[in-house]
């Protein structure tokens, strides 16, 4: 593996291993009944948004903490927060 690939893998690593803390910890703080289902659907989706925050880096030359601190964010927001803000910001007049 080159070093590039090396650093990529790093990053796509790192970004989610912080999405999966980052879901699993606004989970635990919420009121909802937990089931093992709940905990795995929601990692497995916190970490997918924080990855996803990789992307990114391919338009803009970001440093790997503004990664992380985006890929935070998204997975703290989850799918129903960036649901809501996408419809409010997107939401075409009749």
């Amino acid at each position: 593996m080159t070093p590039e690939e090396q650093n990529a893998v790093k990053t796509v690593a790192t970004l989610g291993v912080v999405g999966l803390i980052a879901g699993i910890g606004a989970l635990l703080a919420s009121k909802e009944t937990l089931t093992l289902r709940i905990v795995i659907g929601r990692a497995m989706t916190s970490v997918a948004l924080a990855v996803a925050a990789t992307s990114i880096g391919v338009w803009q030359n970001v440093s790997l903490e503004t990664q992380i601190g985006l890929a935070a964010g998204i997975a703290s927001l989850g799918t129903s927060g960036l649901e809501a803000i996408l419809k409010k910001y997107l939401r075409t007049e009749k």
